[in-house]
C-alpha cells in the first residue's frame, strides 16, 4: 500500500507553518506571480539565499521538496539554486556566481549587507560576478531604505509567520498585495489563503497606496510612506 501523504511542517520566526498534503503547490503558484510582477522574466535563474525553513527556499523547485509537485523553477520554466544564509556560507556565494550564471539573486535582508561586502571584495580582486539583479526580501523589522540609485533591483515583502509575500511591482513601484490571497483592512492583512495564519499589521512608517495598477487591478498596494510621498510630489 502507498504511504500515506503527511503534513509538513516548517518552523519560522515567530510561529510555525503547517500544510495540509497538496497544499504547496497554490503557493508555489503566488511565489512564481510575485517573481513575474517584480519583472522577473520566464527561465530565468533564482538563486535564493534564505534558511530551508524559509517559503522562498521551499517553494523553489519540486526537485528540492517532496509533496510539491511544480515550484517555481517548474513554474517559470527556469532554474532554482538555494544558498544557505548562514554567514559562513555567504561568504562563499560569490565563487558560486562567478560559476553559475544567475539572473535573479534574492537576499534575505538580514546577510544582504555581508554578501555586498564579498562580492565587492571579490570583484576588486577580478573574480567577482554580481547577479544580473537583486532582490532584497525583508520584514517589517528590516524596512527598505528610500528608493535611489544605490537601492536593489526590487524588493519584496516577507513575513513567513503569516506567509505573506507581496512583491514590489515592476510598474508602479508599490507592494501588492493580490487580490483573493490577502485582504486589508485598515492596517491589518489577513490571509486569505492560510487558515489560521496571524494578521501583520502595517508599520506606522506605511502607508495604503493609490490602488489601479495595471499589472493588478484588484489589488491593495502598500509602500513605506516617505515612497508614496515622493511619488506624490513628483
Amino acid at each position: 500500500m502507498p504511504a500515506a501523504e503527511t503534513r509538513l511542517i516548517f518552523d519560522v520566526p515567530n510561529g510555525r507553518l503547517v500544510f495540509q498534503p497538496g497544499a504547496l503547490d497554490a503557493w508555489a503558484e503566488h511565489l512564481a506571480w510575485c517573481y513575474e510582477l517584480m519583472g522577473v522574466k520566464r527561465g530565468a535563474t533564482i538563486a535564493v539565499q534564505d534558511f530551508g525553513g524559509s517559503p522562498l527556499s521551499f517553494l523553489g523547485s519540486a526537485l528540492l521538496m517532496p509533496g510539491l509537485v511544480r515550484g517555481v523553477a517548474e513554474r517559470l520554466g527556469g532554474r532554482f539554486i538555494g544558498l544557505d544564509a548562514s554567514a559562513e556560507r555567504v561568504t562563499l556565494t560569490p565563487a558560486v556566481l562567478e560559476q553559475i550564471p544567475v539572473d535573479v539573486l534574492v537576499v534575505r535582508a538580514d546577510v544582504a549587507a555581508l554578501l555586498a561586502a564579498e562580492i565587492r571584495h571579490k570583484g576588486r580582486s577580478g573574480t567577482g560576478k554580481p547577479p544580473a539583479r537583486t532582490v532584497i526580501a525583508f520584514n517589517d523589522e528590516d524596512p527598505p531604505p528610500m528608493r535611489g540609485s544605490g537601492a536593489p533591483w526590487r524588493y519584496l515583502l516577507h513575513v513567513p509567520s503569516s506567509m505573506l509575500m507581496a512583491p514590489q511591482c515592476g510598474t508602479c513601484g508599490y507592494f501588492h498585495l493580490r487580490a483573493g490571497v490577502y485582504r486589508l483592512d485598515g492596517v491589518q492583512v489577513s490571509n486569505l489563503g492560510y487558515q489560521g495564519a496571524p494578521s501583520w499589521r502595517l508599520p506606522q512608517s506605511w502607508t495604503r497606496t493609490p490602488e489601479g495598477c495595471a499589472l493588478g487591478l484588484d489589488d491593495s498596494t502598500i509602500s513605506p510612506a516617505a515612497w508614496t510621498q515622493a511619488v506624490e510630489q513628483g
